[in-house]
């Protein structure tokens, strides 16, 4: 007897799970970057030197809160990744079981979602988020949205 439940759900899972623990690794590197640049930022020469070039190209402003946005999309992308791998074995887990569907759905909805807002946060910080990254990291939740759906429709 063919066991049922969603195949789609159970082999995106496996890819959350492997790219939740690469997105880990991004964001520990973006920290380590955002870092650098905080304390560089920090200098006062090196602070009132960049804040006058932005000047000179028409940005009115410090460097303070193109950095404090930058630290709140690094969060966001690190918890990003801990749910995603967490949203991989769940799902890994309960892809043959519809009473879990409900909970997967969110899961695949916050996924999407925190993705979303790190893209954006990192746009706004200045780092040249594309549209493509945007839509890279809505991918797979919305494939694992559609497999919860599946799942869900088998009960």
């Amino acid at each position: 007897m063919e066991q049922k439940g969603s195949k789609l759900l159970k082999i995106v899972s496996i890819i959350m799970m492997i790219g939740g623990i690469a997105s880990a690794v991004f964001s520990v590197i973006a920290a380590a970057l955002a870092g650098v640049g905080t304390a560089v930022m920090s200098q006062p020469e090196v602070s009132s030197a960049v804040d006058s070039a932005l000047a000179a190209n028409g940005y009115s402003g410090s460097t303070g809160p193109i950095m404090a946005v930058i630290w709140i999309a690094v969060v966001i992308s690190v918890l990003g990744a801990v749910v995603e791998i967490i949203a991989g074995v769940k799902g890994k887990k309960n892809w043959n079981n519809p009473a879990a569907a409900k909970t997967l759905m969110i899961f695949g909805i916050v996924c999407a979602v925190l993705s979303l807002v790190a893209n954006i946060l990192f746009a706004t910080g200045g780092l040249g988020v594309q549209i493509v990254s945007i839509l890279a990291g809505l991918v797979l939740p919305v494939l694992y949205i559609v497999g919860t759906v599946q799942l869900k429709n088998q009960a």
